[in-house]
Parts: C-alpha cells; sequence; structure tokens
C-alpha cells in the first residue's frame, strides 16, 4: 500500500533525478563549448603535390631575393646571422635568411619567417641547398609558439628532396614522421592562382627537363611572362635561371657558407 509518506518520498527521488540530470546535461554542454575554439586550425601540405610546390615556392623566394639585393657587378655577401638585420620591422610579419653548412657538407640557405597567420604565431624554418645530379632540398620545420621554438619542438617537420629526370618526370621524395614517401609526377602539374588585389591570374605549369624542374608562368590568357629552370649543385648551391618573355635572361646562384653569410652570385643577357 502505497502511502502519503511514500509518494511524497518518490516525487523527492524524482525531482533530486530530475536535478541531477539537468546539472550533468549543463556540464556536457560547457565542456563541449570549451573545447570548441574559434582559433582556425594550421594548414600545412597534405599531398606530394603540396610538397613539390611548397620546395620550389621557397626556392623561386631564394632566387628572387637574391636578384633584388644584388650590387652591380653581380656578385655580394650578405652578413653574418649576427650582423643581420630583420626585415621589416615596423610589421608583424619578419623575415631572416642567412647561411649555414649542413651535417653532410653542403651549402645551405636558411629562411627564418615569422608569420601570424590569422592572428595566430607561426615560426616556419627552412634549410634549402642543392646536391648532386640537380637535386635539390629543403628541410622544414614549423613551430607554433616561441617556447617550442627554443626547445626545438616543432608542431610539422619534413625533408623533401625535389629533382627532374631527363624526361618530362618529376620526383620528390619527402620524409615526415619517419616515413620516406615517393611521388613521381609523370604529367605537369599545373596551379592557378588569382591575385585578390588585382583579379590578374597566373598559371604555373611544373615539368622536368635535362635534370632539371621547369616552370612556365602565364597569364589568364595563356601568355608566357618567364620561365624558371631550376636545379641544385654538388657544393650546396641554389641555381635558378629565368628566362623572360622578351628574350632576356637571369641566372642566380644562392651558396649558404659557415660563418653564417650567402654568396650570391647573379648573370644576366640577351
Amino acid at each position: 500500500m502505497i502511502t502519503h509518506k511514500s509518494i511524497i518520498a518518490m516525487v523527492f527521488v524524482a525531482v533530486v533525478v530530475i536535478v541531477i540530470l539537468i546539472s550533468c546535461e549543463r556540464s556536457k554542454q560547457v565542456t563541449e563549448n570549451t573545447s570548441s575554439t574559434d582559433v582556425p586550425q594550421y594548414q600545412f601540405e597534405a599531398t606530394g603535390e603540396d610538397y613539390l610546390i611548397s620546395a620550389l615556392d621557397e626556392l623561386d623566394a631564394i632566387a628572387d631575393w637574391s636578384g633584388s639585393n644584388a650590387n652591380a657587378k653581380g656578385l655580394s655577401i650578405v652578413p653574418s646571422r649576427n650582423q643581420v638585420t630583420a626585415l621589416a620591422k615596423t610589421s608583424i610579419d619578419t623575415v631572416i635568411i642567412y647561411g649555414a653548412l649542413t651535417e653532410d657538407g653542403y651549402g645551405a640557405t636558411i629562411t627564418e619567417r615569422y608569420t601570424h597567420p590569422k592572428g595566430i604565431p607561426l615560426i616556419t624554418i627552412r634549410k634549402s641547398y642543392g646536391k648532386e645530379n640537380g637535386h635539390v632540398v629543403t628541410d622544414t620545420k614549423r613551430y607554433i609558439s616561441h617556447i617550442d621554438y627554443l626547445n626545438n619542438n616543432p608542431q610539422q617537420s619534413n625533408i623533401t628532396e625535389v629533382f627532374g629526370l631527363s624526361s618530362d618526370t618529376i620526383v620528390t621524395h619527402v620524409l615526415r614522421n619517419g616515413t620516406l614517401e615517393t611521388y613521381t609526377f609523370r604529367l605537369p602539374v599545373v596551379t592557378r592562382t588569382i591575385n585578390p588585389q588585382d583579379g590578374s591570374v597566373k598559371v604555373s605549369t611544373r615539368y622536368a627537363q635535362d635534370s632539371m624542374v621547369v616552370t612556365e608562368v602565364r597569364d589568364g590568357n595563356g601568355i608566357l611572362s618567364q620561365l624558371r629552370r631550376t636545379y641544385g649543385s654538388s657544393d650546396g648551391s641554389l641555381v635558378t635561371r629565368i628566362e623572360y618573355a622578351d628574350g632576356t635572361w637571369r641566372q642566380t646562384r644562392t651558396l649558404g657558407r659557415s660563418d653564417g653569410s650567402i654568396l650570391r652570385e647573379i648573370t644576366s643577357g640577351n
């Protein structure tokens, strides 16, 4: 027989259970909201094409930097790392470039980029150098804080080695997470980019020729603006020859040295 006191006790228990369930649900919601963040994820290379393009873009940047900073004789030496002045001091983003020797004795060009994509810090250290038979290598480490950088605790790292065969084939070796992956591109690797400022289109087509990697750059109408030939040398030099649509050309050789300086040699002609 259910008494009045039993009914009151059952109602009390039910109320307690409901309160507990509501509290658990609120705790669950708070936990989910806390784990959710508006900070965007870092986007690194994911495919073989990504690694190839990233490595070639870095070599292009080094060649273009060399060309814009050469003296009239086409030969100059960059100050050592201790003397170098950070670029764009008043800017949030900073780039430092200097030379070094790899453990294998290759002269490497190192770039340190301190950037803030979408407001979050990112430190990218790239060591680039040439090898025998035209091979080029970029050793990349990315850090998401200065503490990680000081402790050499990269968020992402990879070593990408690129070279062209005598035919159209580009071979890319990527070492990441202790695993060596090989990508063979028998067809040209094509990218199409749009400049958000003026809407201009750039189409880059990459293929191999005579053990070099060739990049054709055209506009949206298919008109050739420049052709780049990139390869490495056995001392670590990075060589880029740029042929322009008007028939002129410029060739840059960049070699990092053990004292932190960089040797740049630039030749040009018609």
